[in-house]
Formats: C-alpha cells, structure tokens, sequence
C-alpha cells in the first residue's frame, strides 16, 4: 500500500474541487437555459408577433378565395399614387360584396336614382333661427311650430334664442354645423318649392329645431358618371349585395 504524501493529497482536493464547481456551474447554465425558454414561450403567447399574427388572420379570411383584379400589383400599398389605392379599394369591395361588373344601363339607372348623394356642395345664402335643446328642452318643436304659426299671421322675425346669418355657405359647411340630416332636409325643401322658402321650418338638428329663410341658391353640379365611374362601382356592388 502506497502512502500519499500531503502535498498529493492537496493536488487531489484541488482537482475534487475543481470538477465539483464545474458540475456545479453546469447545472446553473442548464437550469437558466431552461427558464429562458419557458420565458420565450411564454411571450410568444402573450405578446405575438404583429406581422405573424396579420399574415395568420388573412390567410384564415381569405385564403385562397380572393379574386384577383386588374391594377392590384406590387405598388398597390403606394399610398401617394391615385389609381392604386382606388384599384385597391375595387378589389376589396369585389371581394367583400359581389363580382358583378354593372352594365352601362345598370350604371346609368343606378346614378340617376341615387344623383343626389354624388352632386357637388351648393352654395346657400340664409338665415337661421335656432330654439335650442339647451333652453327650450322638450318643448324646443312646439317652440319653433309656435313662432311659425305666429309668423304666418304676423310678418315679423322668429325670435328663437340663437339667429345666424349666412352668405355663401356652402352645404357641407352646414352638415359639419348642423348635420347631415338638416341639410339634406332644406335642400328638399328648397327643392320641392315653387319660390325659396322664408320662413320653414322646423327642422332638426342635435341642437335643437330651426326656422329658414332661403335669400339664394346656387345648386351644385352634377358630376359626368364617367368622372365617378369607380365610386358609382363600389356603390352599385353594395346596393347589389345588400339586396341579396
């Protein structure tokens, strides 16, 4: 039997040592390598990539079912060119509505039913006397129906709480003030009157009831189909698929 001497005893702790820390730090490396994993695992749940995630949406909407159209090419996300995104804006509604293309008849028919959705802003001079929500309540339409009746036996102003004065205003200046619904409602009136009407009323609007007076109008123009061709398009597809 072959005695150690202390300093081979020494060599040989050192070297335990040695390989006990090497086995030690391994199991630290393979422990943090499991836990960064499980880390990625779980961001990749809750924080998915955008652009996989959109590519995974489309291909669920729609796959291979989507028609293709003319125009729609490499530069059709170039927002700055004009017939790209209305090539674009064609190809999605083919898809979402009908493939029908209108014919020249259905078109045509299809525009002068519809005319006075596509006509140029008109230009109004008018006056406007407002009974407001705010201070008439529930009672603003009798309010106003009251000052017309008034007006009808007495030749006098509307004294609603609030009275505006326009000159050359255009209509869609008074949709953004008014609404949609009030300007479409006095381009009726006007429309279906022998003179412009002064005073009538009343009309509504989220503000309350108005009483008008037309001084002039000079109507807006109606655009050539062949200059709204693509709008009157998507339009037609629209009315088509909703009836079906």
């Amino acid at each position: 039997m072959t005695l150690k001497t202390p300093r081979q005893f020494f060599l040989l702790l050192i070297i335990l040592m040695l390989i006990f820390g090497a086995l030690l730090g391994l199991g630290y490396w393979l422990k943090d390598t499991d836990q960064s994993e499980e880390n990625w695992a779980m961001d990749r749940l809750t924080q998915p990539d955008n652009a996989e995630l959109q590519s995974r949406i489309n291909s669920k909407l729609f796959a291979d079912k989507m028609v293709d159209v003319p125009g729609i090419g490499a530069d059709i996300d170039n927002t700055i060119d004009e017939s790209a995104m209305e090539a674009k804006l064609a190809g999605l509604t083919k898809n979402v509505t009908t493939e029908k293309i209108p014919t020249a008849s259905q078109l045509e028919g299809f525009y002068q039913l519809n005319k006075d959705n596509y006509r140029e802003p008109s230009k109004l001079w008018l006056w406007v006397d407002t009974f407001s929500n705010a201070r008439f309540g529930g009672q603003v339409f009798e309010k106003a129906q009251q000052a017309l009746d008034t007006l009808a036996i007495e030749s006098s102003t509307p004294e609603g709480d609030l009275f505006d004065r326009y000159g050359a205003i255009l209509s869609t200046e008074l949709d953004e003030k008014y609404g949609r619904a009030f300007t479409d409602k006095l381009l009726s009136l006007i429309a279906d009157s022998e003179s412009l009407p002064c005073w009538a009323g009343p009309i509504s609007s989220p503000i309350g009831a108005h009483l008008v007076c037309v001084k002039k109008i000079d109507w807006g123009t109606y655009p050539a189909i062949d200059e709204i061709k693509s709008q009157l398009i998507n339009d037609w597809r629209f009315s088509v698929a909703t009836e079906s």
